[in-house]
């Protein structure tokens, strides 16, 4: 529980006040150990959240897609992941509660 608060207020934070854009991605690409991602998403741990919400289109594949999976995000986060993404020009983003965090999914 006290987890899923954290992960919360860290992601409200960094889509509302996110850091700035200095010198370029950093996207951690591991996830912790025994997480699962569905098919076709980019896993996301809580401990790299600032990055991927500061650099989301460093994550874009060559059709334009973007699929994100964030581990341990409660439900109550899906409206800042929204936020952000379509305050970088994202559209057709959809959040989709699954068990074990939030799948995101975008369009550049």
């Amino acid at each position: 529980m006290y987890e899923r608060c954290r992960v919360f207020v860290l992601v409200a934070v960094n889509a509302v006040l996110p850091p700035t854009k200095k010198g370029g991605p950093r996207l951690p690409a591991t996830a912790p150990p025994g997480a699962s991602a569905p098919p076709g998403f980019i896993p996301v741990p809580p401990a790299a959240i600032p990055s991927y919400l500061t650099h989301p289109e460093a994550l874009v594949d060559g059709e334009g897609e973007l699929s994100l999976f964030f581990i341990g995000a409660p439900a109550l986060a899906a409206p800042f992941f929204l936020f952000r993404l379509k305050r970088l020009g994202f559209s057709r983003c959809r959040a989709a509660v699954r068990h074990g965090g939030i799948a995101l999914t975008a369009r550049r």
